[in-house]
């Protein structure tokens, strides 16, 4: 027998044991690396980002000649960012260590390592403003705020325009514009805060709403998608006043028209589409009924009009996610302020006369 054969399957597995190794260590390096950027991106992050108003201004002085590393340390003892080590490795890879200046700052806890950095390169306090989106506006509304705040037109057109790459947008149409999705609220923003920057606050902030209830998994179960649910909680928002149950009542009647294929009836879509065209309509002229052709035209086409219609508040996206019970197919606002609902048509003319003598808006 020859006894060299003995020596190869030693070697085979030797091979072996030093390849499955080799990968083993490959995988501790990309796993230690990966944990390593995620460590690092999230230490790059606001200390408290959701502290909004509440967030209190912490006084921060930068010294003549102090150091990155220095005011690093600062930093993180005064509880303004996560990480020394971060801020540092941010300004080597990122920034200019050496144009940080001297002065004293205000700062707040919501404030990302990019924005202190961006503040101590320019010399500048952080100084904010604050910026209010009510529900029930539309774009055209929206930009008129953003233009009284000091933004170019042509900023937010761009704004406007520009695809993000946000989790609410995902079931927004390629074609839709942001109409539905700024949502009301007052907002604190820093001085140089772009329109880009306002816009995805107010998206941030829908998106915890949405979030927060369940609403994808609600309005699913209403047979609607999320753009569709906030298509109708925007026609709910125009309709109704602020009265959770009032809304959760009209919710009620659309939804049962569209399940039964009648129209929704809404003025509200008609006139928004009126508006679209002609911003400096006469209001007073209602010829506009007869003259938008569908898909607008709630009073002669089912289903929803291809677009929300203003910005829901939370109510109104509550409303559709969670309607009141009840088979009511109409409803009328009346002089006395109150929305009268009905079954019937014949019924719903009974309101329509005891109710609308005067200023009736027509369901």
């Amino acid at each position: 027998m020859d006894d060299r054969s003995f020596g190869k399957p030693k070697k085979h597995k030797t091979v072996k044991i030093f390849v499955i190794t080799f990968v083993a260590l490959l995988l501790l390096i990309v796993i230690a690396v990966g944990a390593a950027f995620l460590w690092y991106k999230q230490a790059l992050m606001a200390v408290d980002p959701d502290c909004g108003d509440n967030c209190e201004e912490i006084s921060f002085t930068v010294d003549e000649n102090t150091g990155g590393s220095k005011i690093a340390e600062d930093l993180e003892k005064a509880g303004l960012i996560r990480s020394s080590l971060a801020f540092r490795i941010y300004l080597k890879l990122e920034a200019d260590n050496r144009n940080l200046k001297p002065g004293d700052y205000q700062f707040k806890k919501n404030m990302t390592v990019a924005q202190i950095i961006r503040f101590l390169n320019e010399g500048v306090v952080a100084k904010t403003f604050r910026l209010t989106f009510l529900p029930g506006d539309t774009l055209m509304a929206t930009r008129e705020r953003l233009q009284n705040a000091g933004y170019k037109d042509e900023d937010i057109t761009a704004a406007f325009t520009k695809v993000y790459d946000h989790e609410l947008l995902k079931s927004k149409p390629a074609d839709a514009t942001l109409e539905g999705y700024i949502y009301g609220e007052t907002y604190e923003f820093y001085e140089g805060a772009t329109v880009e920057d306002v816009l995805t606050r107010t998206f941030d902030e829908m998106l915890k709403v949405v979030k927060e209830n369940k609403l994808e998994e609600k309005f699913k179960a209403q047979g609607l998608s999320l753009y569709e649910g906030i298509t109708l909680a925007s026609i709910v928002q125009r309709e109704a006043s602020g009265n959770l149950q009032e809304q959760k009542q009209i919710a009620q009647v659309f939804l049962l028209r569209l399940k039964r294929g009648i129209v929704l009836g809404s003025d509200a879509v008609v006139g928004y589409r009126a508006d679209q065209i002609n911003p400096d309509r006469n209001k007073s002229d209602m010829s506009y009924f007869n003259t938008i052709p569908c898909p607008w035209n709630s009073r002669k086409c089912a289903g929803l009009p291809p677009s929300p219609i203003s910005h829901p508040g939370k109510n109104a996206l509550l409303a559709v996610a969670e309607p009141a019970e009840g088979d009511y197919l109409y409803f009328v606002t009346g002089d006395d302020g109150m929305t009268h609902f009905a079954h019937t048509e014949a019924e719903h003319r009974a309101n329509t006369r005891n109710y609308c003598k005067t200023r009736c808006q027509v369901f």
